[in-house]
């Protein structure tokens, strides 16, 4: 069965607005739910589920990867594009990682994004634009020494925490996304600024952009 239903969830209110009448122009697909925030994006996708969900990394509160992340580990059989707005090997990797069915950048031609949507619920789709940068970068690390291949002293938990905190999210709702305690929450803030040498959230903040944690 193919794409029907479709939800979007882009920090540009005016990319989204233009997106779904464009989408809807062509009555093959039903525009569902927007949303700016990453966290309202997801509540509403799992109370009804769309076919498909197209989002960004930069979106509010709860960033693409970790929406992407929350969706998959809840079970939702919603296929999700992802639309980048550049090509960053390692947020790709991530995404990838994360479990992202698809990849569109945003400087790819409209009828590339209707391409995707026409077959990503039967297989992965990834832009012509992304493919030899991707490839480039994966021999890249995969030639490196192991032990060169992680920079920052923090755990691979510790990294989603860091990323959460520095986007504003409180520790209940980082616990609630995580499926762990507040306490364990608790923990691994004290473990990212002690290891990081950080005294509030504005310097952890800049810590997660200059490392691409996102």
């Amino acid at each position: 069965m193919g794409i029907r239903t479709i939800y979007i969830a882009d920090r540009d209110n005016l990319c989204v607005d233009c997106l779904a009448v464009a989408l809807e122009l062509l009555d093959e697909y039903e525009v569902v739910g927007r949303s700016i925030n990453g966290f309202d994006a997801y509540n509403e996708i799992k109370a009804d589920p769309p076919d498909l969900l197209l989002t960004e990394i930069g979106i509010e509160a709860l960033n693409g990867l970790n929406l992407i992340r929350k969706m998959k580990a809840s079970g939702l059989t919603t296929r999700i594009i992802l639309l980048s707005s550049g090509v960053n090997p390692l947020h790709i990797h991530k995404a990838l990682s994360a479990g992202v069915d698809g990849i569109i950048l945003k400087t790819d031609h409209y009828s590339l994004l209707l391409e995707a949507i026409s077959v990503i619920h039967e297989r992965k789709f990834l832009s012509p634009g992304i493919s030899d940068p991707l490839v480039n970068n994966f021999l890249t690390i995969n030639g490196a020494p192991e032990d060169a291949q992680r920079t920052s002293p923090l755990t691979d938990r510790e990294e989603q925490v860091a990323k959460l905190i520095g986007d504003g999210v409180s520790s209940k709702e980082i616990a609630s996304l995580l499926s762990i305690s507040e306490k364990t929450v608790s923990k691994h803030r004290s473990n990212i600024f002690r290891k990081l040498n950080l005294k509030n959230t504005a310097q952890l903040a800049r810590y997660v952009y200059d490392n691409d944690l996102l």
